[in-house]
């Protein structure tokens, strides 16, 4: 995404307030209107879902300038970090960032926008690790590839999370992220699900949301919590069946 704006403010002082202030309205218009289900229409995130082919992600020489940004943004922070250094560590002359970028402000919207990559990225990785049949198998998964997207082997949150507290749209952050990862799951992993088991609640699409805010703040109120508790919060949430399946299942779904 690119944004207008003069080259001065890309440059300026290292306070970030400016730029945490136009970030934090247009990320919180992003996260509350737009919803892939606008209306209530309960068909329109999988109508408008991406495949799990598809990456969203910057390639070429405007995605090494935007992992430049990131390294820096993440080690040394988003507001002391100028056009000219994220230059330098792409090994780049600032006029080429230039040509890619109007300014900070469009590179800290692509490292953001590179971040919500990372985790719908992370629940497309657990599906394709996925054993048909192995609903278990494939809860516990899930549950290790939410933590991993969150947290580091220390347990420590990534350096995610000090970037988006300096920016100020972490919570913008987590409804867009949520949206996003639940459109994919609605879309795909939901329906292979509907087509071999019944699905016992009713609102799947906001359950699922609910469920992920809810897992993600259990995770900060008690982050020594196990993966077996997170386990059963979800198999009761969602009311999952947990009976196991073979692949003489899925023929005889196939040919029925």
């Amino acid at each position: 995404m690119r944004l207008g704006g003069e080259r001065a403010h890309a440059e300026g002082s290292h306070s970030s307030a400016p730029l945490c202030a136009g970030l934090t309205e247009q990320w919180r218009r992003e996260a509350l209107g737009g919803s892939a289900r606008e209306g209530g229409d309960t068909n329109a995130a999988r109508r408008r879902a991406r495949s799990l082919s598809e990456s969203k992600r910057l390639s070429g020489q405007a995605g090494e300038i935007m992992q430049a940004a990131r390294k820096l943004y993440e080690t040394r922070g988003v507001a002391v970090t100028t056009v000219k250094d994220i230059a330098a560590e792409a090994g780049i002359t600032r006029e080429l960032v230039y040509y890619y970028f109007a300014n900070k402000r469009a590179i800290t919207e692509a490292v953001l926008d590179d971040y919500i990559e990372d985790l719908v990225e992370s629940a497309i990785v657990w599906n394709e690790s996925r054993k048909f049949g192995d609903t278990l198998g494939s809860l516990r998964k899930c549950v290790a590839a939410m933590r991993r997207a969150l947290y580091g082997a220390d347990g420590s949150p990534r350096p995610m999370a000090r970037v988006l507290e300096e920016l100020g749209v972490r919570d913008a952050f987590g409804v867009r992220a949520v949206r996003e990862t639940v459109d994919c799951i609605d879309a795909h992993i939901v329906t292979e699900y509907a087509a071999y088991h019944k699905v016992e609640i009713e609102l799947v699409y906001e359950t699922f949301c609910m469920l992920i805010f809810g897992l993600v703040g259990l995770m900060k109120l008690k982050p020594d919590i196990s993966d077996e508790t997170l386990m059963k919060l979800v198999e009761q949430t969602l009311r999952l069946d947990m009976v196991p399946l073979d692949e003489s299942n899925r023929r005889d779904n196939e040919s029925w």
